[in-house]
C-alpha cells in the first residue's frame, strides 16, 4: 500500500528530492485545481526572496496569484498544468518579462523567465507531481534580440551607397598600432570584394596593409586620439585600388566612424578633361603661331602684287589698252584678300585674349571711333547721339573692335537719300528683367544694356541668327563691301566680357544691336 502522496512523510521525502536539485523549482501535487506546493529548491527561494514555510503546504493559486495583477499569467499556468494532467507530457509556458530587483544593486530591471511544467511519473505511469521549473533567460533572449538588432540595422546601412565603417582601435604599450572591423557595409566592404560578415572582427591591416601608409589610417588615430571630427579628401592609391575619397571621421564612445564620398569617377572624368583643356591650349596656340606665320607670308606677297600692279599701272598704262580693267580687277581681289587676312587676325586674337580686369571707360572708347570714322561720317552726312558711357572692366582693344564694327556697319548699310541717324543709347537692366532669350555668359544682378540703333536698310529677322557667324553676308559684295567677319568679332567680344549682342530690325527701318554686360560689383 502506497504513502499517500499528501502525507507528511511524502512531503519530507520530496523536500530532500527537490532541494538535490541544482535550480528554481517547484513540485506541485496533481491535486487539480489545488495543485498543492509539496517542495521549492533553495535557489527558487533565494530568487524571489521568499521563505519555505509560507510555500510548502499551500496551493499555488493561493501563494502567488491571489490578486488580479498576474491574471493573465494565472490563466496561461493553470492552462499549461491541464495539459500536463492530461497529456502526461511536459509544456513550456509562454516567456515572462518581469521587473525585478538586481541581486548585486538591488535596483528593479527587466528579467526574462521561461517557466516549463514536467509530470513526475511512476514505473506504472500514473503521475504524482509536476515539476514546475522557471530558468533565467534574459542573457540569451537579449543576444537573440541583438543579433536580430544588429541584423536589422546590417540591411539598413547595406542600403547605403557610399561605404561606411565603425572602427575600434587596437592599443599596445598605449599607442594605437591597427584597427579593427566593428561594422561596415556592403559598399565598403566591396573594396575588398568581399561582404561585411566576412569584415567582422578582423584587423584593418589583414584587409588594406597599404593604410598604414596613408591618412586612411592617421586621421582615424587623431579622431580617436582627439576626439577631434575630421573631414579630408584622399587619393587611395594602394592594395591594387585608385580612389578619390573624401572621409569623414568621428569619435563614437570607443569606436571611431569612418564616412565616404566615393568621387572616383568624378575625378577621372575631371583628370581626362583637364588633359583634354591642355590639349586644346596647345593646339589653340599652335594655331595662333600658324595663323600669325601664315598672315605674314600671305601678306608679305599680296603686297609684291599690289606693288606690282600699282607700278604696271603707272609706266605702262597707255600699253596695257584693255588689259587695265583687268589690272583693276586684280588690284580689287588683292585688296579683299588682305582685309580678309586682317579680318580673320582679329578675330584669332579676339577669341584666344584672356581676362582681364583693366576698368575701361566707354566714353573714350566710343570718342575715339568717332574721331576714326570721322570723315567717313562727313561723306555720308551721318548724325551720330551718344548717351554718356559707363565704365566697365574689360579690354580696351576688343571693346574698340566692338564700337568700330558696330557703327561702321551702321554708316555702310544706310539708306539712299536718307540722312543716317545714328544713336547709341545705355541702360541698365535687372537679371529678371532680361528678355527670355538673353542668356549671358556670366550671371549678374545687373546687366549694362547698350543699343546702336540707326535708320538704315535693316534685315529680315529670320536671319538673326546667321548675322553673327564668320563669312556670313546678307549681301552682294558688289553692293556692300566686307569679309563677313565683323559681327562675329562683335559676338566673340560680347562673350569674352561675360555678355551677350543681339538685335533687332526690320526691313528698310533700320537695325538695333544690343550688346549686355554684367555690372561686376553686383555678381550674385
Amino acid at each position: 500500500m502506497h504513502t499517500p502522496v499528501t502525507s507528511p512523510d511524502s512531503l519530507a521525502f520530496y523536500s530532500l528530492l527537490i532541494n538535490a536539485m541544482p535550480g528554481k523549482h517547484l513540485v506541485l501535487l496533481p491535486d487539480a485545481p489545488r495543485f498543492t506546493i509539496a517542495a521549492v529548491t533553495d535557489d527558487f527561494l533565494a530568487a524571489f526572496g521568499l521563505h519555505r514555510e509560507v510555500l510548502v503546504g499551500f496551493a499555488v493559486f493561493d501563494v502567488f496569484f491571489h490578486d488580479e495583477q498576474n491574471k493573465g499569467v494565472s490563466e496561461h499556468f493553470l492552462h499549461s498544468m491541464y495539459k500536463v494532467l492530461l497529456t502526461r507530457k511536459s509544456h513550456q509556458m509562454a516567456d515572462q518579462r518581469h521587473r525585478w530587483p538586481n541581486v548585486g544593486t538591488g535596483e528593479l530591471e527587466w528579467r526574462t523567465w521561461r517557466p516549463v511544467n514536467k509530470p513526475i511519473l511512476t514505473s506504472d505511469n500514473e503521475l504524482i507531481g509536476v515539476i514546475h521549473t522557471i530558468e533565467d533567460v534574459t542573457q540569451s533572449v537579449q543576444l537573440v534580440e541583438l543579433t536580430h538588432a544588429n541584423q536589422y540595422l546590417q540591411a539598413i546601412i547595406n542600403e547605403f551607397k557610399e561605404p561606411l565603417q565603425v572602427l575600434e582601435p587596437i592599443i599596445e604599450h598605449g599607442q594605437i598600432i591597427d584597427f579593427r572591423f566593428n561594422l561596415t557595409n556592403q559598399a565598403y566592404a566591396t573594396y575588398a570584394n568581399t561582404t561585411p560578415e566576412q569584415l567582422q572582427g578582423k584587423r584593418v591591416s589583414e584587409v588594406f596593409p597599404g593604410y598604414f601608409e596613408t591618412e586612411s589610417f592617421t586621421n582615424p588615430v587623431i579622431t580617436f586620439t582627439t576626439g577631434k571630427p575630421l573631414t579630408f579628401e584622399i587619393h587611395y592609391n594602394k592594395d591594387g585600388l585608385d580612389l578619390y575619397n573624401f572621409m569623414s571621421t568621428a569619435k563614437l564612445n570607443d569606436e571611431v566612424v569612418i564616412h565616404f564620398t566615393d568621387f572616383t569617377r568624378l575625378r577621372l572624368l575631371q583628370l581626362q578633361l583637364e588633359s583634354k583643356i591642355d590639349e586644346l591650349k596647345r593646339s589653340n596656340d599652335s594655331l595662333q603661331q600658324f595663323a600669325y606665320v601664315a598672315s605674314h607670308d600671305l601678306q608679305e606677297p599680296l603686297r609684291k602684287v599690289q606693288q606690282f600692279g600699282d607700278l604696271l599701272r603707272d609706266q605702262h598704262k597707255n600699253q596695257l589698252g584693255d588689259g587695265i580693267d583687268y589690272l583693276d580687277r586684280m588690284q580689287q581681289a588683292t585688296r579683299r584678300m588682305s582685309t580678309l587676312i586682317q579680318d580673320l587676325l582679329t578675330f584669332s586674337r579676339v577669341s584666344n585674349q584672356r581676362d582681364t580686369i583693366e576698368m575701361v571707360s566707354l566714353n573714350e572708347i566710343v570718342n575715339a571711333v568717332l574721331i576714326d570714322l570721322e570723315l567717313v561720317i562727313k561723306e555720308a552726312g551721318a548724325v551720330v547721339n551718344t548717351d554718356p558711357m559707363p565704365e566697365i572692366s574689360g579690354d580696351a582693344l576688343q571693346l574698340g573692335q566692338l564700337f568700330q564694327n558696330l557703327l561702321s556697319n551702321a554708316l555702310k548699310f544706310r539708306r539712299e537719300e536718307v540722312i543716317p541717324q545714328i544713336s547709341i543709347h545705355s541702360s541698365i537692366v535687372r537679371h529678371s528683367d532680361l528678355p527670355p532669350l538673353i542668356k549671358p555668359i556670366k550671371q549678374a544682378y545687373q546687366y549694362y544694356r547698350i543699343d546702336v540703333m540707326d535708320n538704315g536698310i535693316g534685315f529680315d529677322e529670320k536671319y538673326l541668327n546667321r548675322i553673327f557667324l564668320l563669312f556670313q553676308r546678307l549681301h552682294s559684295r558688289s553692293k556692300f563691301t566686307g569679309t563677313g567677319i565683323g559681327l562675329a568679332i562683335c559676338a566673340k567680344v560680347a562673350v569674352n566680357h561675360g555678355g551677350v549682342i543681339t538685335a533687332t530690325s526690320k526691313l528698310g527701318k533700320g537695325a538695333t544691336f544690343s550688346v549686355y554686360l554684367p555690372v561686376q560689383n553686383n555678381r550674385k
